[in-house]
Parts: C-alpha cells; sequence; structure tokens
C-alpha cells in the first residue's frame, strides 16, 4: 500500500467503490449525500466506479422529485464521461430492470446507429419466452420506438407479439400499429405480424385485453388473415367475424328495444 492509499487519496479499491456504491444508491440517505458519492465514483472514471454508480439508477429514492433530478443528472454526468461509460452501461443495460435512464444515456454517447442495434441485441437475448424480463423488454421498445424508420427494428419487434408478458404484447401492438400508420412497415413483417396476431386470438392463454387489442388491429386496418381461418372464424365470438375474404369485421351492434 503507498502512501497515497494510506491517506485516502489513492485510486478507490473495489471495496471502498462497492462500499461508496451503497451509499449512493441508498434510497433513505439525504439527495446531497447521494449526490456526493456519486461524484466520487465518476471523478474516478475507472471501469470499476463507474459500474457503481450506475447502481444508483436501479434504486428508487424516497422522494420521488428528487430521485428523478438525480437520476436525469446521472445520466447527463455519464454523457459528459463519455467513451468511457460506454461498457459499464451496457453491463448494466444488459443485467438490470430500471433501464430507461441508462438507455437514455447510451443512445446519447454511441449515436442512435449503434444503441438501435445493441438495444435488439438485449432485446433478443431476452426473447419472448423469457419470463422475468417484462419490465427491461417495454422499455427497450419504448426506446426503439424513436427509431421505428430504421430497418432493423421492426422485423425485431414482431416475434414479441407473443411474448409471455401482456405488457410486453401490447407495447409490441403498439409499435406496429403506430408503423403502418406512418407508412413504415414493409409487406413481409405485416404478413409475420398477421401471423402471430392470429395465434395471439386463438391461444385459450391469453387475456381478453389483448385478444381484443389483436383483433381491433385486424380489423381497423383490414388487414387478411393468412392461416387458421376455420379456427378463427370460430373463436372471434359476439364483437366480430371473419368473412369470406378473410378480413375481420366488427359485428354490427344491435339496438335494444324499449
Amino acid at each position: 500500500m503507498g502512501l497515497l492509499d494510506i491517506f485516502g487519496k489513492g485510486p478507490l479499491s473495489d471495496k471502498r467503490i462497492d462500499k461508496i456504491a451503497k451509499l449512493a444508491a441508498n434510497p433513505f440517505a439525504q439527495p446531497d449525500v447521494r449526490m456526493k458519492e456519486m461524484q466520487r465514483l465518476l471523478g474516478e472514471q475507472t471501469p470499476a466506479a463507474l459500474r457503481g454508480v450506475l447502481k444508483r439508477f436501479a434504486a428508487n429514492a424516497s422522494g420521488a422529485i428528487a430521485d428523478e433530478d438525480e437520476k436525469q443528472w446521472l445520466e447527463d454526468a455519464l454523457v459528459d464521461v463519455g467513451e468511457a461509460a460506454i461498457e459499464p452501461l451496457r453491463a448494466y443495460i444488459g443485467a438490470e430492470t430500471q433501464l430507461t435512464y441508462a438507455l437514455r444515456a447510451y443512445r446519447r454517447i454511441a449515436g442512435d446507429a449503434e444503441a438501435v442495434r445493441f438495444f435488439i441485441s438485449v432485446l433478443q437475448h431476452y426473447g419472448p419466452d423469457d419470463y422475468r424480463s417484462g419490465d427491461a423488454k417495454v422499455q427497450l421498445m419504448l426506446q426503439l420506438a424513436e427509431d421505428l424508420a430504421d430497418p432493423r427494428v421492426l422485423p425485431a419487434l414482431v416475434d414479441f407479439l407473443v411474448d409471455h408478458n401482456d405488457e410486453v404484447r401490447w407495447a409490441a401492438m403498439d409499435l406496429l400499429d403506430r408503423a403502418a400508420d406512418r407508412g413504415q412497415l414493409d409487406a413481409a413483417t405485416r404478413d409475420k405480424a398477421c401471423v402471430k396476431l392470429a395465434t395471439l386470438v386463438l391461444d385459450d392463454d391469453v387475456g381478453p385485453r389483448i385478444q381484443v387489442r389483436a383483433c381491433e388491429i385486424f380489423a381497423s386496418r383490414e388487414w387478411q388473415v393468412a392461416g387458421a381461418q376455420e379456427e378463427l372464424a370460430a373463436f372471434l365470438g359476439d364483437a366480430y367475424f371473419l368473412d369470406k375474404k378473410r378480413y375481420v369485421r366488427r359485428r354490427a351492434k344491435v339496438a335494444k328495444k324499449d
């Protein structure tokens, strides 16, 4: 141990970084205390210190306004750090669930093209079958909402129409519907989406909220149903029907007699 380490002016040890990071992320500490500890870690600019300060994003402070202000401050501070923050951000985004500020920081440092590539890679790493990553997937998809014109994005989102999490399914439907509004949905991606949407409607384990949303997209977009026609026609029930040209239509409401 050198003289600088003895007097606390040398590089922070891993043990010291861990202790400071816990205090910086302590939801019950005073805001000025958390800020001071975050600044200490950012001042180091080592990978270990930056990984430590990122733990602040995963904690929710007791005061909502202070919590948002600190996280926004940290996002801006990481952008000021620049390239040195890229790898710690990648590690955090790939492992944690509270991602919004980290995703924004990554985009601002790395640029849109690299952000899209990385966000899609994380989504695909989780995949539609991962039960535990619903919150993370929704946040990644909301970030990708800014990039619907990028040809990589919409094909990557289609598989998440049949995710195990309703919020992920809803987000995927919303983004594909939005892309269709803007004329950004190519025929191949639309056809694949139609197959997935029909699967949702036919799945007994899917809740009515999601099934109705899928039917509504079919009906409002006038997308043809490609497969499982007889099964789907029998499953649509009272609100919708499948016509002879394989379009989902809304049933007319019958007025009640007095």
